[in-house]
């Protein structure tokens, strides 16, 4: 996964839901554009009150749209 990746996914108009995967087996789901910041090797994801992550991309397995996960 690269950052440019991620930014055209989160670019895309209209905007299309999505899940990141990761190495470890989790997942984040991206309801809101907004709530996700790619950085060069981080992705920083807002996750409700107060609570957030960050994600090396190069643990970054899959992007998949929601309707799909």
């Amino acid at each position: 996964m690269t950052k440019k990746e991620l930014e055209e996914r989160l670019n895309q108009e209209p905007f299309d839901p999505f899940r990141i995967n990761t190495t470890d087996g989790k997942h984040f789901d991206v309801t809101n554009p907004r709530l996700v910041v790619p950085m060069e090797t981080r992705i920083f994801i807002a996750l409700g009150k107060n609570s957030w992550t960050l994600i090396a991309l190069r643990h970054v397995t899959s992007l998949e749209g929601l309707a799909a996960a």
